[in-house]
């Protein structure tokens, strides 16, 4: 009974840390890897708080680049450079840099026919974010730095 239990709770974590709406970025939204993988990789690598947690600073950070950026530019432009930086800024800050890190890289090491340019240039702006986060009190903090990491140029904007 207790197995059933554990499998039923797994699989209902899977699936909350699975995106439940397109991403502008294309990286969740275009079947690159299975997003069922990176949910149960990332359900054993941090657990199921951390993932859903995961999920939802996602969905917000691609929210917040949708209202701030032009839609030309969420993916491989200063929206997209935003919202890598912005998601893991609200992670660091809800499950703590070190699982901030293991989701994002999971997440960049699940993209697997994207161009080797643009996953570097992914982690390299969610290390950014991380730091924006460490250094951040809250979300609305967090939020300014990456916007004016944007503006400064000390994002990377493109691949």
């Amino acid at each position: 009974m207790q197995s059933i239990i554990l499998l039923a709770l797994l699989a209902i974590a899977a699936t909350q840390a699975a995106p439940s709406t397109p991403v502008v970025d294309k990286v969740w939204g275009e079947p690159r890897g299975s997003t069922t993988t990176e949910a149960i990789k990332c359900l054993f690598l941090v657990g199921p708080f951390a993932c859903a947690k995961a999920k939802t600073d996602a969905d917000n950070a691609a929210a917040a680049a949708r209202e701030s950026y032009p839609t030309d530019t969420l993916h491989n432009g200063i929206g997209d450079a935003f919202r890598h930086c912005y998601w893991n800024a609200l992670m660091t800050l809800s499950v703590g840099r070190t699982s901030a890190k293991k989701i994002a890289d999971l997440h960049e090491d699940n993209n697997t026919t994207g161009p080797l340019a643009e996953r570097e240039m992914d982690l390299k702006n969610n290390e950014i974010g991380r730091q924006a986060g460490s250094e951040s009190k809250d979300a609305d903090e967090a939020r300014a730095k990456c916007h004016d990491y944007v503006n400064t140029g000390y994002l990377q904007l493109k691949p």
